[in-house]
């Protein structure tokens, strides 16, 4: 490498194999560079999907709960009205009982002579 002054400036011989090397090192790091936006869109894409799946998930479990809080209000309103069903028919029978002992009472007079 010689230096030749050319009018107050100094050129410089130019390395070839060092140019190429430095070619070849600009080169990896724009590929570098060109991938790294990809793998970064991917793990950006994979932890989308998961949260997607989470989300799902805890949707799912929501709607089980709910179907399942509803299933058993159903349960709880058919016993209550079951048990009030029988508790009417128990009262309903005891006034008819009661209501044919009131008109055997009075429906019959028994006289002797």
């Amino acid at each position: 490498m010689v230096g030749k002054k050319r009018g107050g400036e100094m050129l410089k011989a130019i390395d070839a194999q060092q140019v190429i090397m430095q070619i070849e090192q600009t080169g990896k790091v724009q590929q570098v560079h060109e991938r790294h936006p990809e793998m970064q869109q991917r793990y950006i894409e994979l932890q989308l999907k998961e949260e997607k799946k989470l989300l799902q998930e805890k949707v799912k479990d929501a709607e089980e709960a709910n179907r399942a809080m509803i299933r058993d209000q159903r349960e709880r309103e058919r016993g209550k009205n079951a048990e009030n069903d029988h508790r009417e028919g128990k009262g309903q029978s005891m006034q008819e009982e009661e209501g044919e002992d009131e008109a055997h009472q009075g429906g019959l007079i028994n006289i002797k002579v």
